[in-house]
């Protein structure tokens, strides 16, 4: 058990950190200061942080509500290279859609450049993104999926939103995400307009799109009309737990190819290759399909709420 400070040492660990952490002082000059070596001095520095004397606050300077720790710690603990944390007081699907959606659409703006080609999946929050959106700095935005739900949060919603913002040329796909068969989809994918959009997805350099929750069950491919009750029982029974554009993925990150052949949408080996795939979902019951999604080495950036960071980092379910 380690012997409590007594009160000369720690006003003189509170003059060294003062010295050190406020006024800039080198280890050296605060050593010929107070008569001490460096290496002592570096020592009582140690003591100030262990003993509680001296604590460190990470916040974002602008005073929003990015939790730049949470963020911080998440990134490192899955390997990513962009990371965003943002509080949701609320628990509403509505107030993750529209705090999520806005987050994307100031992390879009930072990273992108006029160089880079940006493609999106349909969703909620990507909807939400696209409304928050005011300026992106692209001249071309790919659709990298088929139409999912109701038509105000599909891809075509997302990308008519988008192109609005001037100078962005949109690569839309007027389709279904999921037909009945593999015959009825591959005439689809013959279309000369989607196979122009189909030509595009080499080109995406950054790569946005929402997760969809199948166990619990919160997606919208889930309730496309093609995927009947059958598929669904045989789906879920093989595993499926987590979709990201028509990518179906188990718990340990594997993905699930049985419906593939029927999906109008970017192929899993077309995702691997774009450099920066991020995704935006929060909220409880995205909470095992993002870690499915995270597990499968797919992602490169991850934008996402407080109470899901945490439960990602200690491996908790809700």
């Amino acid at each position: 058990m380690l012997r409590p400070l007594g009160l000369e040492k720690q006003v003189q660990i509170a003059h060294i950190a003062t010295r050190f952490y406020l006024q800039g002082r080198s280890r050296t000059e605060i050593a010929d200061e107070v008569g001490l070596s460096r290496f002592k001095v570096g020592r009582l520095l140690e003591d100030a942080v262990s003993s509680g004397i001296v604590t460190f606050v990470i916040a974002s300077p602008s005073g929003d509500d990015v939790d730049l720790a949470l963020s911080a710690q998440l990134r490192e603990r899955y390997g990513l290279k962009y990371c965003v944390v943002v509080d949701v007081p609320s628990q509403s699907d509505d107030d993750f859609q529209q705090r999520l959606g806005a987050t994307t659409a100031d992390l879009l703006r930072d990273i992108l450049t006029e160089g880079d080609v940006l493609g999106l999946t349909s969703g909620r929050t990507l909807n939400a993104m696209s409304r928050a959106a005011t300026e992106l700095p692209v001249h071309h935005v790919v659709q990298l999926s088929g139409v999912a739900g109701p038509l105000q949060q599909t891809g075509l919603e997302v990308m008519r939103r988008i192109s609005a913002l001037g100078g962005i040329r949109p690569w839309p796909i007027y389709s279904s995400l999921v037909m009945s068969d593999a015959l009825a989809a591959e005439g689809v994918r013959r279309q000369p307009e989607l196979r122009q959009t189909f030509d595009q997805f080499r080109r995406v350099t950054v790569a946005v799109g929402a997760i969809g929750s199948w166990a619990p069950r919160n997606s919208l491919m889930l309730d496309n009309p093609a995927i009947t009750d059958a598929d669904r029982k045989q789906l879920l029974s093989r595993g499926v737990v987590a979709e990201f554009a028509a990518m179906l993925v188990r718990d340990d990150g594997t993905a699930v190819p049985d419906i593939v052949d029927r999906c109008i949408a970017i192929t899993e080996t077309q995702l691997r290759a774009i450099p920066t795939v991020i995704a935006a979902a929060g909220g409880p019951s995205k909470t095992r399909a993002i870690r499915a999604v995270l597990a499968a080495g797919l992602l490169s950036g991850l934008v996402t709420d407080s109470e899901t960071a945490r439960r990602l980092m200690d491996g908790a379910n809700p």
